[in-house]
């Protein structure tokens, strides 16, 4: 009975995940970009002045920026840390008995892999769903307009003083993915497993500008740089939302030294363009992982070790840096039937760049010709690698027989590139 409601739960989810991606009209890779740089136009200056509605664009740096700003979108939401596909059962095949046997006690890490591999001809199926809320870019909260973008005067008019006046852009945004994984593991040799991890993720994007001239040139009760009704403020908002399948993960997984609670492996994995990178569904870039896995067992405790790295293909959205990672933890079975784990998470986007709060200098002619210059908080580009750290902490529980519930949250612990601070994680798995 329990065979047949996990395989109606298998096919009702594998089904849910051929859906195909929906989203607005303008994909969710673009809506910063064009809100802040398209559509934030001014009124018709006076009359004499030469047209100028939408003249004010963002300066080299901040061009940069919400290109950076969405690149980083693309890679954290469609690369986020998942649970492991291994499952929680290990078996060994005893030729005395005729049967096979928990290779270990411990049902395993959430976030890492162990070098315990499924045994001969077992299979495990199961699924995993995580909810992220961002809350921060760079240290900077997201939802309360401390992420400001400038925008400058074109020079179509020929350097007029009036150029030096500013838009102001605060932004207000809120971001959250949901991404349910299903995954199954099957056990080619006692050495050997291949893999396959189909996610299914869900992004929601709801961006506010609070736009406000900044006539630092003009003088203040200027009427030449206005919004419609001669405002010197306005609210512009956009919003959207897709979903559909993500980056589909294929693994091969090798055990060349047996030990007791695992050894020594290798993985392979290969993962697949198959989300749609520019509604931050996927990377659109195929990449190849190569991991170096280590664990072991003492008692109670399980200590594990993961290090691996990524070489990516070319990207039609963004730039889909090379990566370096590292998962470094340990089990602990704190009854037959409970295994409680924490992991260390770190990950280096290489060259991946970064957006980091600078002051600069804008200099200004007043309609006298007299200079002047005032100091801005802006973003500024930097090739730098992104460096990012989680700690994951949970546990597995046996319900029944070969039937694992998994309940972790993983928590934020650096401030670099778009930060959620605690991610729930939940999920099951049955080994066969």
């Amino acid at each position: 009975m329990t065979k047949r409601v996990l395989s109606l739960v298998l096919l009702c989810g594998f089904t849910l995940l051929s859906a195909e991606a929906r989203a607005q009209d303008v994909p969710l890779s673009q809506l910063l970009v064009t809100l802040i740089q398209s559509d934030i136009r001014l009124a018709p200056p006076p009359a004499g002045f030469q047209s100028h509605e939408a003249h004010f664009l963002p300066g080299t740096d901040q061009q940069l920026a919400p290109y950076f700003f969405n690149q980083q979108l693309v890679l954290q939401l469609a690369t986020a840390p998942v649970g492991s596909p291994s499952g929680g059962f290990s078996f060994t095949f005893d030729p005395a008995a005729g049967t096979f046997e928990r290779a270990t006690q411990s049902f395993g890490p959430t976030f890492a892999e162990r070098a315990l591999t499924n045994g001969r001809g077992r299979l495990t199926v199961g699924a995993s769903f995580q909810y992220s809320k961002y809350s921060s870019f760079e240290g900077q909260d997201l939802d309360d307009g401390s992420i400001k973008f400038y925008l400058h005067h074109s020079t179509a008019t020929g350097g007029a003083f009036f150029e030096g006046d500013l838009i102001e852009t605060a932004l207000n945004l809120d971001l959250s993915s949901s991404t349910t994984t299903m995954f199954a593991n099957f056990g080619v040799t006692d050495s050997l497993d291949v893999s396959v991890t189909v996610p299914y993720i869900q992004v929601s994007m709801d961006a506010t500008v609070n736009a406000r001239v900044l006539p630092l040139a003009t003088g203040q009760g200027s009427t030449l740089h206005t919004f419609e009704g001669g405002s010197t403020t306005n609210v512009y908002t956009s919003s959207g939302s897709a979903s559909g399948i993500g980056d589909i993960l294929l693994r091969g997984k090798y055990r060349f030294f047996s030990g007791q609670g695992g050894g020594v492996a290798a993985a392979l994995d290969v993962r697949l363009p198959t989300g749609d990178a520019e509604n931050l569904l996927g990377t659109g870039a195929a990449a190849v992982n190569v991991m170096l896995i280590g664990s072991s067992a003492y008692g109670a405790w399980s200590p594990h070790f993961n290090v691996a790295y990524a070489a990516s293909g070319s990207g039609d959205v963004v730039t889909v840096p090379d990566e370096f990672g590292f998962r470094l933890g340990t089990e602990f079975t704190a009854s037959p039937r409970v295994t409680l784990a924490a992991d260390l998470l770190g990950r280096a986007l290489l060259d991946a760049g970064r957006l980091k709060l600078e002051d600069t200098i804008w200099p200004f002619t007043d309609g006298t010709g007299t200079p002047h210059a005032t100091i801005l908080s802006e973003f500024t580009s930097h090739d730098e690698t992104l460096s990012l750290v989680q700690l994951g902490v949970g546990g597995k529980f046996n319900v029944t027989g070969n039937f694992l519930i998994n309940a972790s949250v993983l928590i934020g612990l650096t401030s670099s590139g778009v930060n959620a601070p605690f991610t729930p994680v939940v999920g099951f798995d049955y080994s066969f």
